[in-house]
């Protein structure tokens, strides 16, 4: 197959993960007023439970697919080997997790479970063997994903706007949710037939299942790390603390977007520099993370200081309660990408993989003990406390195990731009602040403190001339002719 330029396969991955963070940003202030948070709560809370369901079903192939059928591209007789076997194994997981949700999940005795929901959410399980977005990311196929994931959501979108009109719609979301996803499902498959051939010499499916649970492993870790909070908030406290939760993990994600893709950016040149110059991969592990504290610090000052704005912008007035939520979740905005950094372009690149599956079990055993300790007694904003220790946790010992264990000891988030960083987001608070006190209308006090605030902050920094500042400065003028510095 024709190799893939990285530069466009990049481009079309920071679009296809914009869109599907930039969709429920868009429906969300809608949603969240015409159906209500506890309606919309009943919906987060049976995706919440449906994707464990899925996780056991995909059996670790979404991430051992991605590698297998990259290794195998240049070969169609192999990779269309490699794809209908783990297609057999997920399509046969698929159904035996459809058996056991409806033998299960429909007897749950909790009043937040609604029945309707959990049926239609069945459909995911069982067509989630057709789920093989892992098949095109393997081939670089990221051109097809990404239009693909655009025309479907654009549909959705307009379903959403013309059909959900009432609180009692939230069966008719939660199957419009359910449609686009099992959409993307079928054309996936049916595109398929152009890269693979359904005729097989061998067939060996069982040589997988080694490297696949170690796969399945890492990804029961992460979700129990990551997804654990909203389902014990749906049986503990009830759908509207799951909504909550939802939406303020919603906003998080969206606002660590651009510094995630700067670390994920940066994978493939710290894999080549490890092998090739260590020099260089040492200058990286000093640079990147500047670049994303450069985003994240002033990012979880905006956050924390108009979380109130956000939440009724986004959810209405019954999302209000949500803004101490959003306040305590916002800490993470800093700490989940440079945890990302370490795992992804440290770790990972270095083969030390186990070190960072063991952090990872911390931090999942860190959230677990803490969601059931402080749920029960506090609610979401327990879970929200959990979440950021969580994040502590793995954040210390990943830094630790790369500074003391494997010796990189270039890696440091503590320096001079980051500290300019910090000082400058205090004083960009401060006008913020000052800035909201004039103006009562608070869809203009957001428009315009967030505009103000970011002209402050890059132009503070432009001032006292930031070292990051100035380079990204200097790249954007070389790239535009007129411009000069």
């Amino acid at each position: 197959m024709q190799q893939k330029s990285m530069i466009r396969n990049a481009i079309y991955n920071v679009l296809y993960t914009g869109i599907n963070l930039l969709f429920p940003l868009i429906t969300m202030p809608y949603v969240s007023r015409v159906l209500g948070a506890s309606n919309l709560g009943q919906v987060d809370f049976t995706k919440s439970i449906v994707n464990w369901f899925l996780l056991l079903a995909s059996f670790g192939v979404t991430t051992y697919g991605v590698r297998e059928i990259a290794r195998n591209r240049e070969d169609r007789d192999k990779r269309s080997q490699v794809f209908i076997e783990l297609m057999t194994i997920n399509g046969f997981l698929s159904l035996a997790m459809t058996v056991v949700y409806i033998l299960l999940v429909l007897n749950l005795p909790s009043t937040s479970v609604n029945s309707t929901l959990l049926l239609i959410f069945a459909l995911n399980i069982i067509l989630n063997m057709f789920n093989i977005d892992w098949f095109y990311q393997g081939l670089e196929e990221y051109s097809f994903i990404t239009i693909r994931n655009a025309i479907i959501k654009l549909l959705s979108l307009l379903s959403i706007f013309l059909l959900i009109r009432e609180q009692d719609h939230y069966i008719l979301y939660g199957l419009i949710i359910v449609l686009g996803t099992t959409l993307n499902s079928v054309l996936n498959f049916i595109h398929s037939r152009k890269f693979v051939t359904f005729k097989l010499r061998e067939f060996a499916p069982f040589r997988h299942l080694k490297k696949l649970s170690i796969f399945f492993t890492i990804s029961i870790v992460i979700s129990i790390y990551i997804n654990l909070d909203r389902t014990l908030l749906g049986f503990i406290v009830g759908p509207t603390a799951v909504a909550f939760m939802t939406r303020g993990k919603t906003i998080i994600d969206a606002a660590t977007l651009f510094s995630t893709s700067i670390s994920n950016v940066a994978m493939p040149r710290a894999s080549h520099y490890i092998k090739t110059d260590i020099a260089k991969f040492n200058n990286l592990l000093s640079i990147v993370p500047n670049f994303i504290l450069w985003i994240t610090i002033p990012i979880t000052f905006g956050v924390f200081i108009l979380s109130y704005d956000i939440m009724y912008i986004l959810g209405g007035e019954e999302f209000i309660q949500a803004t101490n939520l959003l306040k305590v979740l916002s800490m993470t905005i800093i700490l989940s990408p440079l945890s990302t950094y370490m795992n992804y372009q440290v770790l990972v690149p270095t083969g030390n993989e186990g070190y960072a599956l063991r952090t990872s079990i911390f931090a999942s055993i860190t959230s677990l003990i803490l969601n059931l300790l402080l749920i029960p007694s506090i609610g979401v904003i327990g879970a929200g406390i959990s979440l950021v220790l969580a994040e502590i946790v793995v954040f210390v010992t990943r830094y630790i195990t790369i500074r003391r264990t494997l010796g990189y000891n270039r890696l440091n988030f503590i320096n001079r731009s980051t500290i300019s960083y910090l000082i400058v987001s205090i004083f960009m608070g401060i006008i913020i602040l000052s800035i909201r006190t004039f103006i009562n209308d608070l869809y203009v006090s957001f428009i315009v403190v967030s505009i103000v605030g970011a002209i402050v902050y890059f132009l503070t920094l432009i001032l006292i001339k930031e070292q990051v500042t100035t380079l990204v400065i200097s790249k954007v003028a070389n790239k535009i002719p007129f411009v000069k510095i």
